[in-house]
């Protein structure tokens, strides 16, 4: 088995190859920095599944990715309305999916986020629109292990975590499943200061 290509921000340059980036914020405003850096380094449609408990700064991530997609619209989580949809710069549309309320299990919010086309809006993030409409759509899914199965093998996969004696500081492990992902997490890995991250 290939050995995973991983870094924490304190080791210097990131690999041509990169699978895995470790980092901690330490307040919501450095989480949105984060956030921004990911979405201005995106050039190519891709899905940002983020993972993590409430309060664990999802949202707050997002608000950030918009901001770094030119998103000038208010970014709130669309616990209600499941998808909101925000055009940013240069044609690129982020599709904004809260997967909470859907279903009791992970079985059955896979069935009911299939109702409203969930598989098309990730069909929409693995290629360049053809045509007119955006040239690049981003899905980024919170609680998106609600929604496993539907996810494309190439995706980014955000893990947000409060540290346990500091509720200000949140880890957070980014993890690239595939070759799109791969080379939006090294640009992420160079853009983003390593003074902002606590050495781990």
């Amino acid at each position: 088995m290939e050995a995973k290509r991983k870094m924490t921000l304190n080791q210097g340059s990131a690999p041509h190859d990169l699978d895995e980036l470790i980092l901690v914020t330490r307040s919501d405003e450095e989480t949105r920095e984060l956030g921004r850096a990911i979405g201005e380094a995106v050039d190519a449609p891709l899905v940002i599944a983020l993972h993590g408990d409430l309060g664990a700064g999802k949202t707050t991530l997002t608000q950030g990715i918009a901001a770094g997609l030119g998103v000038t619209d208010r970014v709130t989580s669309p616990t209600f309305t499941l998808v909101s949809e925000h055009p940013g710069r240069d044609g690129i549309r982020l599709l904004h999916v809260d997967s909470y309320r859907l279903g009791d299990s992970s079985q059955a919010a896979q069935r009911e986020a299939r109702t409203f086309g969930m598989e098309e809006i990730l069909e929409q993030a693995e290629a360049p629109a053809l045509g007119p409409g955006p040239a690049v759509t981003v899905v980024v899914i919170e609680w998106a292990e609600r929604l496993a199965d539907l996810l494309p093998p190439d995706h980014l996969a955000i893990h947000l975590e409060h540290l346990p004696d500091e509720p200000e500081n949140r880890l957070l492990r980014l993890l690239a499943r595939g070759s799109r992902s791969r080379a939006l997490l090294r640009r992420v890995a160079q853009a983003w200061t390593p003074r902002r991250a606590e050495p781990l």
